[in-house]
């Protein structure tokens, strides 16, 4: 328990830390395409400034996403918002061009989806972040969270350009194999 507050105390800290550094904020969207459409909206008017066109690829971002969750799926899903990925995940808005994913709304659970298309050069930044947030998802001490932890370490992480992509299996979900093959099939896909 201690260790969770912990945890989380960090996490309002860099929350807090980057917010004052870069000025900016991000809204809170109701759904995950209305979040990565308001991404897109606030990326594009930056770019238009510097004199870039960067869009995300919505259609990408949602085949990985379903090819994953074809074979794992999450169950009793939530879509993550601009919300998760910055205060639960710990990713940071300002390298993200578009994303689409779910999470388990389920405690028993652990299932994760999630698909980040970073803007230019960000991947590697991304997947710094994500390999944090697996670290602090895989360090729970509790006995009870044994088979929530194990699949949390086996979570995996791949980079593809500028697309980084996160899967945690379901407890009751397929093993890591499977998940595996849907990766590559996913990633065959978006070229």
């Amino acid at each position: 328990m201690k260790k969770l507050i912990a945890v989380l105390c960090a996490a309002v800290l860099m929350t807090s830390l980057l917010a004052a550094c870069t000025g900016s904020s991000s809204s809170t969207a109701d759904t995950t395409s209305s979040s990565s459409e308001a991404a897109t909206t606030e990326t594009d008017s930056a770019a238009q400034e510097s004199g870039e066109t960067a869009e995300a690829d919505t259609a990408k971002l949602d085949s990985i996403v379903s090819t994953i969750e074809a074979v794992n799926a999450v169950p009793n899903a939530r879509a993550l918002d601009d919300f998760s990925l910055e205060n639960e995940i710990g990713l940071t808005m300002d390298n993200i061009l578009g994303f689409k994913g779910d999470v388990t709304n389920d405690q028993a659970d652990c299932a994760l989806v999630l698909a980040v298309q970073a803007k230019s050069g960000c991947a590697d930044a991304v997947k710094a972040e994500l390999e944090a947030y697996k670290e602090s998802a895989s360090s729970n001490l509790y006995a009870e969270f044994a088979d929530k932890v194990a699949k949390a370490q086996d979570a995996r992480i791949v980079v593809n350009g500028d697309f980084v992509v996160i899967v945690i299996a379901a407890i009751k979900g397929p093993d890591y194999a499977d998940i595996d093959a849907a990766i590559d099939s996913a990633r065959a896909g978006s070229g």
